[in-house]
């Protein structure tokens, strides 16, 4: 927060853009104010019951419930230029809520109970089944007195893991004209047009502009730490390479190629499939009988998953090509990707690692994304769009199915897909919205999502944008269906003054087969942006 309250100060006192002999500064301040109601929201997780001492298995995927709530976010950047050198430096709060967490039962395995689990304290913990599951720590069905959060996590901890600064960066401009630059430090960085990464990360970046030498061409390459965390331990060795050339046929067009290359020993890949890991034994569960040899063994199972740590050792790759072109009065955006390598996947429970944790297996999954859009008149503009991001049945489902056990599914490191509002966490606060390694889809099982976009700009400052889309899981869900169901995004944005911004939306998912339940999920946000340059 000092750090924020500098930067701040330091904008204040600086003009907007002061052009000298000495050089230039420019500062940027923001300020989002959001109100969020979110209702029937899947839950992802399977919480622990306290009281029947067994996983509330009902909640599971259901669409229901519901969160409304007020955020936050603040923003302060400064970027400077003498000559050759660059600087810049930025600091934000995250978007900063109130929030209640699940608490954390201690929960250990019983031969006495009838569900095969137990607590610390009632006497029945079993000695002897504590080699197969020591006691381990699962998120319950009470909740936790709400705090602030920062991005998802307690303040606290987003500010001893980020300081809160997002850049830091120093650069230097090289050649003739300045084509090239070359930056060192803390960074926004974007690989694969964001299907694979981004948000910041720390690192070396370099940009080739050789259209200021003839050809028309942008070249890029960056080795950087992924994430917004300052790296330590296992994550000073898992390092992200990337490289993109870009050929522009126009100021405003490109046809590109990229490829990326990850190491991963933080556990951040492994994660990916904790869902994955444990929807099998949800979904076994509900068809077993309470006291019996199995559900107790099943129970077990799942308490293993939901309480281990996840650890891996991941090398991946990604080949692909990206681009923007005007035909006519149409604009056609593209990405396609593929993602291969192999994946390492284990769980450490004091010095146990539960079979159904244990996975060596490749990856190659598929991206492809089409937009394409056409002004009708001056202030309309149409489009489509078809988003595809490949998917896999769960590990433990492959196995038993007595398939290899490679992963089909397009595995990003920190993707930035907005692609609708509720099923991708798109809208009016998408900008600000904390970026997570996650896999495609529920649980990794992919999208399809084909949709149609609209928007309307009556008037100077006021844009109306709606969309809507039918969204698959190409491998069928744990209930027996494959569709996600269909959402119909509305959002309008008004901006009276060139600082102010008033925006509204409205979103509505009607849920598919996939789901337990067809209660619709709704979103509505209300929010107020005020920015100084």
């Amino acid at each position: 927060m000092r750090l924020a309250a500098l930067t701040a100060l330091l904008a204040l006192a600086a003009p907007a853009s002061a052009r000298a002999e000495e050089g230039e500064l420019r500062y940027r301040l923001v300020l989002h104010g959001r109100f969020t109601d979110l209702q029937n929201h899947p839950q992802p997780t399977a919480l622990f019951d306290r009281g029947q001492l067994s996983f509330d298995l009902g909640q599971y995927l259901a669409t229901r419930g519901s969160d409304a709530y007020l955020s936050t976010f603040a923003s302060a950047g400064l970027e400077g230029r003498r000559g050759w050198f660059r600087w810049a430096v930025l600091a934000d709060t995250g978007e900063v809520r109130s929030r209640s967490f699940p608490r954390l039962a201690q929960v250990c395995p019983s031969i006495l109970s009838p569900t095969g689990l137990d607590v610390p304290g009632s006497g029945r913990c079993s000695v002897a089944l504590a080699t197969v599951l020591p006691t381990v720590p699962i998120e319950e069905t009470q909740r936790q007195p709400a705090e602030i959060t920062s991005n998802g996590r307690p303040f606290g901890q987003e500010a001893r893991s980020t300081l809160l600064l997002r850049e830091a960066w120093v650069g230097a401009t090289l050649g003739r004209n300045d084509f090239a630059l070359v930056k060192a430090g803390r960074q926004r960085l974007t690989v694969g047009d964001g299907f694979i990464y981004d948000d910041y990360g720390l690192g070396l970046a370099a940009s080739f502009d050789l259209g200021a030498l003839g050809p028309s061409w942008d070249l890029g390459a960056a080795v950087f730490y992924p994430g917004r965390d300052f790296p330590s331990g296992a994550g000073f060795t898992s390092l992200m390479v990337a490289l993109r050339a870009d050929y522009l046929p126009s100021l405003f067009e490109r046809v590109g190629l990229f490829a990326a290359f990850y190491h991963d020993r933080t556990g951040s890949v492994a994660e990916l499939f904790r869902g994955s890991l444990a929807e099998p034994s949800v979904v076994k569960l509900r068809g077993l009988t309470p006291d019996t040899t199995e559900y107790k063994s099943e129970e077990r199972s799942l308490a293993a998953i939901q309480g281990s740590r996840l650890e891996d050792e991941a090398w991946l790759g990604w080949a692909g090509t990206g681009g923007s072109l005007r035909l006519g009065r149409v604009r056609l955006d593209w990405t396609g990707a593929l993602v291969f390598g192999h994946v390492d996947l284990s769980g450490g429970l004091g010095g146990i690692i539960p079979v159904e944790l244990e996975s060596h297996g490749s990856v190659f999954g598929e991206l492809a994304h089409l937009r394409v859009r056409g002004s009708l008149t001056r202030t309309v503009e149409v489009g489509g769009f078809f988003l595809f991001l490949s998917g896999d049945q769960p590990p433990a489902a492959k196995k038993q199915l007595g398939l290899t056990e490679s992963y089909g599914g397009f595995l990003g490191v920190a993707p930035f897909v907005t692609a609708t509002n509720i099923f991708f966490n798109g809208g009016v606060a998408e900008s600000f919205a904390a970026r997570q390694a996650s896999a495609p889809g529920v649980n990794g099982r992919g999208v399809v999502a084909p949709g149609l976009t609209a928007s309307w700009d009556p008037l100077q400052g006021l844009g109306l944008d709606a969309r809507a889309a039918y969204l698959v899981s190409p491998a069928t869900g744990p209930f027996g269906g494959s569709a996600y169901g269909t959402e119909v995004d509305l959002e309008v944005s008004w901006s009276p003054l060139s600082w102010l911004t008033i925006a509204a939306e409205g979103d509505v998912l009607f849920p598919g087969s996939f789901f337990n339940g067809r209660a619709p999920v709704t979103k509505v946000v209300l929010g107020v942006d005020l920015v100084a340059m």
